[in-house]
């Protein structure tokens, strides 16, 4: 069970630190063809180990190398995509627009005017980041003996 079902991804994870306040833990991040039946005689199948840093209140409840669950609900993935390239190309086009067609300026000055909106859009979401850890925030959960996850 992967969670599909239920509008959430979920993964199996080992705890690789615990400081103070969050979780370290250590996940794989497969390849799409990893699953495949021929994988064994494939090159192209491939998998890295990821670290994800993960606020919890509840830190001191884990112990390094303890296996869990890692859950993220896929409205969090959504707004992360629209947050980190959906707007940006919005704003981007949005500003060539403007400036080329209302304001009647160069291709250079548009550029930099598109250029100049992005960098105050990343530097609001700086600035908005501690709410926003809040909101796109990961779950995690101690992996139950009677649990069965696939990787």
């Amino acid at each position: 069970m992967n969670g599909k079902n239920s509008g959430s991804e979920r993964r199996m994870g080992i705890v690789a630190a615990v400081p103070p306040g969050e979780l370290i833990v250590k996940i794989q991040q497969l390849s799409a063809c990893t699953g495949c039946h021929v994988k064994d005689f494939c090159t192209t199948a491939d998998y890295k180990d990821r670290l994800l840093a993960i606020q919890t209140h509840q830190a001191e409840r884990y112990e390094v190398g303890q296996a869990v669950i890692v859950e993220g609900k896929n409205s969090i993935g959504r707004r992360a995509i629209l947050l980190a390239f959906v707007t940006p190309l919005l704003l981007l086009l949005l500003a060539l627009g403007i400036g080329q067609e209302i304001l009647c300026w160069s291709e250079t000055s548009s550029i930099l005017l598109a250029l100049a909106t992005l960098c105050l859009y990343y530097l609001t979401l700086y600035a908005c980041s501690h709410g926003l850890r809040r909101t796109l925030a990961l779950e995690v959960h101690p992996l139950n003996p009677s649990d069965t996850y696939q990787r």
